[in-house]
């Protein structure tokens, strides 16, 4: 038997994704000009255009607000789907070999080009250790109250330190590890600390247990064909977030290649 989705839920993770490869885009677009060496010799107006266009994106309020809340929605989406899974701890593990995967490949591109991309704690190295570390803790404590309180401290201490402004290091020590894990110092590029994100997820497993114990919709009576493009993304979230800054990427360099542009 073919187990019931909950739809809303799918949405709002469909949603939350399509921005985040909309604001990868952005970045790649605003990053042209680094990646292509002769980006201003080439002086195509359309991609001149393009840059300008993710210069003004990045550094809108409407990036930063829109960043935060797509980035809250899809992990508190991510700790309710916490509440369905038969084992998170071999859903951290996968999602463990995942990350350091990309972390293995983002240093070779590193090493190789100029790009800068070394990936040492991104969001898939935030989400695999914020499951295990959500169910070790509800394997000591299985308290909604307990995970709710600590989750919001988290997300608070994560905002007292700022976490949307903290100073990159340059070079990576083994006693700086510890301030990366946590979200107090920043190093590599797709960097999420587990302060204030973890937080998100472990409040998403609250709702997750209290609204949707019994797990059907709450927003019944809304019949969305199988075909709506959200719905697809949201059920098919980690692969396509886990490919597409690749397939965009390649996909710029390709169409720049045509264009004159080298890397």
């Amino acid at each position: 038997m073919k187990k019931k989705r909950i739809w809303e839920l799918d949405f709002a993770r469909g949603f939350a994704i399509i921005m985040m490869v909309f604001d990868h885009l952005m970045f790649d677009l605003l990053g042209m000009n680094s990646f292509f060496v002769n980006f201003n010799v080439v002086n195509r107006p359309g991609f001149l255009w393009l840059n300008q266009l993710a210069r003004l994106y990045w550094n809108s309020q409407l990036r930063f607000y829109g960043h935060l809340f797509f980035v809250s929605v899809f992990l508190i989406v991510s700790g309710i789907s916490f509440t369905f899974a038969k084992s998170n701890l071999n859903r951290a593990i996968k999602l463990m070999i995942i990350a350091l995967s990309i972390s293995v490949i983002s240093y070779f591109i590193d090493v190789f080009t100029t790009l800068e991309s070394f990936i040492v704690f991104g969001v898939i190295h935030m989400f695999a250790v914020s499951i295990f570390l959500t169910y070790i803790l509800r394997k000591i404590w299985n308290n909604d109250l307990f995970i709710f309180g600590l989750g919001l401290i988290i997300i608070i201490i994560g905002v007292h330190i700022k976490f949307w402004e903290l100073n990159y290091i340059t070079s990576l020590n083994y006693k700086d590890i510890p301030g990366i894990l946590l979200g107090v110092k920043a190093y590599g590029a797709d960097y999420f600390g587990l302060f204030p994100y973890w937080g998100m997820i472990m409040i998403g497993t609250v709702i997750g247990n209290v609204c949707y114990k019994n797990r059907f919709t709450l927003i019944p009576n809304v019949n969305l064909s199988d075909r709506n493009i959200v719905l697809i993304v949201g059920r098919n979230s980690l692969i396509i977030f886990i490919t597409h800054q690749f397939i965009l990427f390649g996909l710029l360099v390709l169409i720049g290649y045509f264009l004159g542009y080298r890397i």
